[in-house]
């Protein structure tokens, strides 16, 4: 039944994209019209209301095209290649694919792009069925080059790691669902955990491991909480082969009767048949066996020769040019160069992604200690130096005979070791960060400077981490700092804007202006917002001040 397995894939590629193509089709005919005749070439069993169904969508292309609608036309002919497939007229989808390909690319618009990536993971599928595996992972790759998302692109890699499976390529199919499956951990592609699980368990079966059966029976665990009937009856069919191989006919005959019960539940035949064929094949009766034996010989000799010819259609020319050992040969040297080149680029993937994930690791610890190290000396400061200050000052001051500026110059010293001590003075753990912040801010204002913030109150603090809140509580500190001692202005404005997980911050003060000497400051402001892998931008002027925007 691959060629079924393969058809349904195709089908749930064109159910996942019809409300992008439809919502893109927009025409005078009704809604309802592009629903009813869709569902029909998805699933055709009448020549009749399929050829009618066709017409419709080759009106829409004609249309489309008078309108110079590209995009649209597009979409259309996606759809008559969805239902061309289905009838089994391969060439004819292909044709009619690389015809929407081609108005696709005369748009650079987002939805030709997606367009672009749905078109090369379909002509994928289908080189994939005509057994031209080389061809087949090509078109993955340039399908897995436009993915926009980790849905779309676990989608490819899946399809990709079965062509891998058909053709003897255990373990390396094997891998790269193993990297598919710790993909789908993120929130937009947990859906797809079932399908990886069940198609990594076969990939197991094939190579008869034990951990297969693991594999199956979460993917099945995770499909009866979704109700999802054909995926419960891959799992029960891949539980029968896998028991079966185990040599427990009994959990085998158990496993292919619950997937014959499913198949009466999905309403397609095509299930109940190959549900049927299990069992058949459990059967100890010779003829029974002779009858399963012939009945798969003259399918697979049948699709056979329908690929074969379709096969010799697309490339008649260059079988006039090669001999037949000479295009296998060729065919062989294509196939390991795209199947090494893609496994390459999967394990560069993971490769990148562990160095990204351990460099990262290291600069929160570095941060981590540096605000460590910042906020012990702050208290040292604060607990030591400045107290100390401050009681020989008090005690000086009791005095009669102490010269008044030796009790200036103590006093500025007190204030100076106090500021530094503020300055490096960490976050309080267990205390709302917004207010940290807002009291940090409010305690520069005086009678000589204003302090404004507009829109802190609008923030979602919870959503950033520890390290981000630290470092804008760090960097805004010293941008004020640096106000009081250099700038001489008169107001301070600091405005945020959140945009997603995104954090937009803009400093604004009236002071000298001049431009900017890179000092300790500025290069304590610009290590700490790296750190982070944020941003910061100095945009001094020389008479209005000092503009600085932050991004983290």
């Amino acid at each position: 039944m691959k060629i079924n397995l393969i058809s349904f894939l195709f089908l749930l590629i064109g159910l996942n994209t019809y409300q992008n193509i439809i919502a893109q089709n927009t025409t005078r005919e009704p809604v309802d019209s592009s629903v009813f005749f869709y569902q029909i070439l998805l699933k055709p069993n009448d020549p009749i209301p399929f050829n009618k169904a066709i017409k419709y969508y080759q009106n829409q292309y004609q249309k489309h095209i008078e309108a110079d609608s590209i995009v649209k036309a597009a979409n259309d002919l996606e759809i008559i290649a969805t239902g061309k497939y289905n009838i089994g007229d391969f060439n004819e989808s292909e044709n009619l694919l690389i015809k929407a390909l081609r108005l696709n690319e005369r748009s650079v618009s987002i939805l030709s792009l997606k367009a672009q990536k749905r078109i090369y993971n379909r002509l994928g599928i289908i080189y994939r069925n005509l057994k031209s595996y080389d061809k087949s992972l090509s078109l993955y790759y340039k399908s897995f080059k436009n993915a926009r998302n980790t849905r779309d692109s676990i989608k490819i890699i899946i399809n990709a790691a079965n062509v891998l499976r058909e053709i003897g390529y255990l373990n390396q199919s094997a891998d790269t669902l193993k990297y598919a499956l710790n993909r789908a951990k993120d929130q937009d592609a947990t859906s797809l955990r079932p399908y990886i699980l069940d198609n990594l368990g076969y990939t197991e079966l094939l190579s008869k491991k034990d951990s297969s059966l693991v594999h199956i029976s979460e993917s099945l665990s995770l499909r009866k909480k979704r109700n999802n009937l054909t995926g419960i009856f891959s799992n029960y069919r891949h539980l029968s082969l896998y028991y079966t191989q185990k040599k427990n006919l009994v959990k085998a005959r158990q496993y292919s009767h619950k997937a014959l019960n499913i198949s009466e539940k999905i309403k397609d035949p095509s299930y109940e048949l190959e549900a049927l064929g299990l069992l058949i094949s459990l059967n100890n009766d010779s003829s029974v066996k002779r009858f399963k034996f012939l009945t798969d010989s003259l399918e697979t000799v049948r699709q056979a020769n329908q690929n074969s010819y379709a096969a010799m259609k697309y490339d008649v020319e260059k079988e006039k040019e090669l001999t037949h050992k000479a295009k296998i040969q060729q065919e062989q040297e294509k196939r390991k160069k795209n199947i090494y080149f893609f496994v390459s680029f999967i394990l560069i993937l993971i490769s990148a992604s562990i160095i990204y994930g351990i460099l990262q690791k290291r600069k929160q610890r570095q941060l981590q200690a540096i605000r460590q190290t910042e906020a012990s000396i702050s208290k040292k400061i604060h607990d030591g130096l400045a107290n100390d200050t401050f009681q020989v000052l008090s005690e000086l001051q009791s005095l009669k005979e102490t010269p008044e500026h030796i009790l200036t110059k103590l006093d500025k010293i007190y204030l100076e070791t106090r500021d530094i001590a503020k300055d490096n003075s960490p976050l309080l753990e267990g205390t709302d960060f917004e207010d940290q912040l807002i009291s940090r801010l409010n305690s520069y204002r005086s009678d000589h400077l204003n302090v404004i913030t507009r829109n802190i109150e609008k923030i979602e603090w919870e959503s950033f981490s520890n390290i981000k809140k630290d470092t804008i509580y760090m960097i805004l500190g010293e941008l004020m700092t640096n106000n009081k001692k250099h700038s001489q202005a008169t107001l301070a404005l600091i405005t945020f804007k959140q945009t997603g997980k995104k954090l937009s911050i803009t400093y604004q003060d009236n002071g000298l202006g001049g431009p900017l000497k890179k000092g300790n400051g500025m290069q304590n402001m610009e290590s700490r917002i790296h750190a982070v892998n944020g941003t910061i931008i100095f945009e001094p002027s020389l008479s209005k001040g000092l503009k600085v925007q932050i991004q983290v």
